[in-house]
């Protein structure tokens, strides 16, 4: 393949040095629309202006930048580029590279695909959720396919059972069906959002309340109604203080013997969301200290009250790419003995 690549920053610079697909295409150039990038060296390229995407040579154009949607509409409605001709760096797959949990692909694992060339027919599932994400019809919803490994690790147990479900982030609903399908009729499925248009996602046993996450009053009324909850998935705005006070207030009231999941934690690594490499802001700095709080009767007593009230019920805290989950039970004191018999 080759490929154009549009944007001359910081993300066009992570995907040619991390990107497997980088590997595998020929990078024919470099444009941007900030002219005083242009005819500068960038990653061994001359930045270009838009204008040479006229010259052709290439068979993709890759937009690097957040602003996909806008860059896309300029080349489209300017340049008369086709839709097709037009992806994002997340669109290239190389299968042997590529984070894909228990998802397996019917292909040459060393080669690079658009994902266009591979869904659904070339994908072959192992579990229900990753049928219904990437073979049913559903609404929209955005997920890392290894996601669905660690989901069925820890929610397998509460397949067809009265399991109080909730979700913080409906977005577009289709994680309220998918959970629907996976837990049954039984269920008792909860979606927060902040979207008054989320309430048209509510059907048979999914229930949607509007409200942030960021306010404690409103998630303590709703694990009042609705709960106590077996499981509970973060996945909505990613902001560090959110995901911090949703925990603080939604772990202690969990039933015992459930699971607290986090989810989209790369965003701890981004300014955008509060977070960054190290930075104590970060929901993951702060996860950090789970590993003490299960270790806590080991701290000794001078740093005993330092502990949160929480710290004897986190029986293991598990991190994973971008995710986290943490197991709620009392665990008590650790009994050590020596025997023989």
């Amino acid at each position: 393949m080759k490929a154009l690549i549009f944007g001359a920053g910081e993300a066009t610079r992570s995907f040619l040095h991390l990107a497997p697909a980088a590997r595998r295409i020929e990078v024919t150039g470099i444009v941007d629309n900030d002219s005083t990038k242009w005819g500068k060296a960038f990653e061994g390229y001359t930045v270009e202006p838009p204008e040479t995407l006229k010259n052709g040579g290439w068979d993709k154009i890759i937009i690097t930048p957040y602003a996909h949607d806008i860059i896309r509409r300029q080349l489209e409605g300017e340049y008369g580029i086709a839709g097709e001709k037009i992806i994002r760096p997340g669109d290239l797959i190389v299968p042997a590279e590529a984070n894909l949990g228990t998802v397996r692909l019917n292909c040459d694992y060393d080669e690079c695909y658009e994902l266009s060339e591979l869904l659904p027919d070339k994908v072959i599932c192992s579990n229900r959720m990753e049928e219904f994400y990437l073979k049913k019809s559903h609404r929209v919803m955005n997920k890392w396919w290894h996601y669905f490994e660690i989901y069925e690790t820890f929610l397998h147990k509460y397949l067809n059972s009265e399991v109080r479900f909730l979700e913080i982030g409906v977005f577009r609903g289709g994680s309220m069906q998918m959970w629907r399908d996976y837990f049954g009729e039984k269920a008792t499925i909860v979606g927060i959002d902040i979207d008054e248009k989320c309430r048209q996602y509510e059907e048979g046993n999914v229930h949607i309340c509007i409200g942030s996450q960021a306010d404690t009053d409103f998630l303590k009324e709703v694990s009042e109604k609705w709960g106590p909850f077996d499981a509970v998935l973060d996945d909505g705005s990613h902001m560090m203080e959110h995901q911090k006070v949703t925990f603080e207030t939604l772990f202690p009231l969990l039933k015992e013997g459930g699971i607290y999941m986090c989810e989209d934690c790369q965003c701890c690594y981004s300014p955008r969301y509060g977070g960054g490499y190290l930075k104590k802001e970060s929901f993951m700095e702060y996860c950090k200290s789970f590993l003490d709080c299960v270790n806590s009767q080991f701290v000794g007593l001078d740093y005993a009250e330092q502990m949160p009230s929480y710290a004897e019920y986190i029986k293991a805290c598990h991190f994973y790419d971008s995710m986290v989950v943490v197991e709620k039970k009392r665990r008590g004191y650790s009994f050590l003995t020596e025997f023989a018999q």
